[in-house]
């Protein structure tokens, strides 16, 4: 009787060691997600305890005043950027626009109707940004420098390029000097601002939409999404943001100029960059946009203590942005 041979089991299958990531790949990528989160704190902190006047109340309620209106604009740019349609250039004419259009008005004819104008305005400026480059494929910086033209050429036609004073005594007024204890009330409305759009960006079907075709458009239109909607969303949210910033800005010093918002879409687009949502698309969020609005507000206001001139200031933001675009990119080509 001779023995069955016996077939001895397969050996298990040996699952292939994933590749090792380079240490300077991981730090990148760490950078690129993270930086302005470590960046931030250690700033405020450092500013804090080394920087004479920095912490006192005073200061640091003006801090944030005067960043409101440029974080307000760059929270809502953030829809464009992520889009992968970089930037709305128009937004300085629409500040601007708002906010006439919120004093000039509403000295005539009532608040009311001022922000009922202001609303139809901003949509005018969405439709016209959102159909030229989400329907016609029309170029975005192109199309939106074009409209900033055409927006301030109108307003300063229109306006005769006087300057508009509300009442010392009247709501616009009365709403700038709100403090809600103290902090001023054009931080309370950056805050909500950046608390709404950060939910529309991460918690909703269209945010979802928004970041899927800034990552891939070609993907996103074969999946049967409606991309010209899609920018024309982004632009929408962005001429929004851009009327309430105006309406911030004009409560400052209660008065308005088609010239107060000159440098808006530098400082927002700074903001969104040292941010850290990339010019390419697809990724980034409103909190990002809110602490780069915080870093380079505490920076300036750190470059202004020391005394150091508006050009320095200049070419400390100028670099920070050369040094967040070049971490990104490189981000991307580390991890392709």
């Amino acid at each position: 009787m001779t023995a069955s041979a016996v077939t001895p089991p397969p050996a298990p299958a040996v699952a292939p060691a994933e590749p090792r990531v380079p240490t300077a790949t991981r730090v990148i990528g760490w950078i690129a997600t993270n930086g302005i989160f470590v960046f931030t704190v250690v700033l405020v902190v450092g500013a804090s305890l080394l920087v004479d006047g920095f912490a006192s109340a005073t200061n640091i309620g003006d801090v944030f005043h005067r960043a409101a209106p440029i974080g307000i604009v760059a929270v809502g740019m953030t829809f464009v950027v992520i889009s992968g349609n970089y930037l709305d250039l128009s937004v300085v004419a629409q500040v601007a626009t708002a906010a006439v259009i919120l004093i000039g008005v509403s000295n005539g004819h009532g608040i009311g109707l001022a922000i009922l104008a202001a609303l139809v305005v901003a949509g005018l400026y969405a439709l016209v940004n959102g159909v030229a480059v989400g329907y016609f494929k029309a170029n975005a910086v192109i199309v939106t420098l074009s409209t900033t033209y055409i927006g301030l050429g109108v307003l300063r036609w229109l306006s005769g390029g006087s300057i508009f004073f509300g009442p010392p005594d009247g709501p616009i007024a009365t709403f700038g000097d709100i403090k809600v204890g103290p902090v001023p009330i054009s931080a309370v409305v950056l805050l909500l601002m950046a608390g709404v759009l950060g939910f529309v960006l991460s918690r909703t079907t269209f945010g979802f939409v928004i970041r899927s075709f800034g990552s891939n458009k070609e993907a996103t239109r074969l999946a049967g999404v409606a991309t010209g909607r899609v920018v024309l969303g982004a632009f929408l949210i962005t001429s929004i943001s851009a009327m309430v910033a105006g309406f911030v800005l004009a409560a400052f010093s209660n008065t308005a100029v088609s010239s107060m918002s000159q440098g808006y879409d530098f400082g927002a687009l700074a903001a969104i960059i040292i941010g850290g949502t990339s010019v390419f698309g697809g990724r980034g969020s409103v909190l990002r946009t809110l602490l780069g609005v915080i870093f380079v507000s505490v920076l300036t206001n750190i470059l202004v203590l020391a005394n150091l001139s508006y050009g320095w200031q200049q070419v400390v933001i100028g670099s920070l942005i050369v040094l967040a675009v070049s971490v990104d990119a490189l981000a991307r080509r580390v991890s392709a």
